[in-house]
């Protein structure tokens, strides 16, 4: 019987766990994941856009690992590829012939200097990718009545790709709902080169947002916030990445 080990109990490790327990396959499965909670991320954007309220997308992790699949409720902190091992902070050495890698990213707002406290308390700033923020992006959604929204896409690995566009639409729409759009300039700031990585996508999506009338800005990565002043700063670079 092989042995399967996955890192990570989110979204994707427990996609995975459950197809490869059903795939009808003899196999050993491990899930490893110090987390009690596990939070449906991809549902965040709705979150935010007010259609449903965070606390659905908590559930106790104990109850969505799927059957004949072990859970090891602790930290991996060593893969030994060339031994087939990983290390795990409690209990020691672990080996597998199958290793899946799906531990998810760390949220860094303090790179961006003004944003250093983790919840975001400042007037106007908000985000979909925390439990922590995400219900104040509906609050900044429903108080904002004129002026410039900024959506921000990073230099660095994100949740999902196209989330900071899908928030923005929703914004889009909510304004336009409610007979605001007229008073608002909405700029898509993003620290790539084109509006989606994939070039099918990314021409359907320049003809969105021209449909939309918002702003592009390319090259962009926000480095501070004045929050008190509501003011962004961005590291502007030309195509071939010079600063």
């Amino acid at each position: 019987m092989k042995k399967v080990i996955i890192i990570g109990a989110g979204t994707g490790g427990i996609d995975v766990a459950a197809r490869l327990a059903n795939s009808g396959e003899k196999l050993s499965i491990v899930i490893i994941d110090p987390a009690s909670k596990h939070y449906y991320q991809p549902f965040w954007t709705l979150v935010g856009a007010g259609v449903t309220r965070k606390e659905v997308t908590e559930r106790e992790m104990k109850d969505l690992i799927p059957s004949g699949v072990e859970w090891v409720q602790d930290k991996v902190t060593k893969i030994d590829a060339f031994q087939n091992q990983i290390v795990t902070e409690k209990n020691g050495t672990h080996t597998y012939d199958y290793l899946v890698v799906t531990p998810g990213l760390e949220l860094h707002f303090e790179k961006i200097k003004g944003l250093e406290d983790p919840t975001l308390p400042y007037d106007g700033v908000c985000s979909i990718y925390s439990y922590q923020t995400v219900d104040r992006v509906w609050e900044n959604f429903h108080n904002f009545k004129e002026g410039q929204a900024l959506f921000t896409f990073p230099n660095t690995p994100i949740k999902c790709g196209g989330a900071p566009q899908k928030i923005m639409y929703l914004f889009d729409a909510h304004l336009r709902k409610n007979n605001r759009r007229q008073n608002a300039q909405i700029f898509f700031t993003s620290a790539g080169q084109r509006i989606f990585g994939v070039p099918e996508f990314a021409k359907a999506l320049n003809q969105v947002v021209v449909r939309k009338g918002i702003h592009t800005r390319f090259n962009h990565n926000l480095i501070e916030v004045d929050t008190k002043n509501k003011v962004a700063t961005y590291c502007v670079s030309d195509a071939n990445g010079v600063t």
